[in-house]
């Protein structure tokens, strides 16, 4: 059972780093356009900004400390300021935060790579760029098969140890059947050899006789009358 359960924890492994592996893409940033802050929470702890436009839904992720220059929570930004963001929209991230005011931001939230802050007559008045951006400012692939490669490599030396495993134990359990039908029957103890046939020696007679064959044995001559 354990060998079993070896191979089939290795094929759900190398299926696991395929998986990984076609998981590989092109990331394109993608930018939210001018919009005006409507709520910008940040976590001192963390260092991460929870940030929401005026009249969209979508929810943004800021991590402060990544940016050059750093953003400084609410003291770099908040409501009501005019921002542009370029953001990854391939991967986000669940949160769900609360103000001491009541605002409430729940959902899922998109990681920002740039922002742009613009004053109130649409000059720009300062650019804050992520590691990541400054790196690859007009995206980049994502290659994923490296760890999905080493997954299904780890997979497939399970399976291939598993069902070495397996293979042996049967070829062991076929040898002891055939061992079992095979096994020859215990021998007894050996014949005494059969004595030699008594043969008597032939002699022939002299030619003219009368007789052929044996000669009576002699002895000593019969008593009576002679003739």
């Amino acid at each position: 059972m354990l060998r079993w359960l070896i191979c089939l924890t290795g094929l759900l492994i190398v299926g696991l780093g395929l998986v990984v592996g076609w998981r590989s893409h092109q990331v394109t940033y993608r930018s939210s356009g001018r919009g005006v802050i409507a709520h910008y929470l940040s976590d001192p702890q963390t260092h991460e900004g929870y940030l929401q436009l005026e009249g969209s839904p979508t929810l943004y992720l800021l991590r402060e400390q990544d940016f050059l220059p750093p953003i400084k929570g609410t003291a770099t930004l908040k409501d009501l300021m005019l921002v542009a963001l370029l953001y990854r929209p391939d991967e986000s991230a669940a949160i769900d935060v609360r103000a001491q005011l009541g605002t409430h931001l729940v959902g899922p939230a998109y990681p920002v790579v740039a922002l742009t802050l613009y004053d109130l007559n649409g000059a720009v008045m300062q650019e804050f760029k992520s590691t990541l951006y400054r790196q690859n400012p007009q995206g980049f692939y994502e290659n994923d098969w490296p760890l999905g490669g080493g997954l299904s490599l780890l997979g497939a030396v399970l399976s291939l140890g598993g069902g070495a495993s397996l293979w042996k134990r049967r070829r062991g359990r076929s040898k002891e059947q055939a061992t079992s039908v095979h096994r020859p029957t215990p021998e007894g103890p050996p014949l005494a050899p059969l004595a030699p046939s008594l043969r008597l020696p032939s002699r022939s007679w002299p030619s003219g006789g009368g007789h052929s064959g044996l000669r009576p044995p002699s002895g000593p001559p019969l008593s009576g009358p002679r003739p």
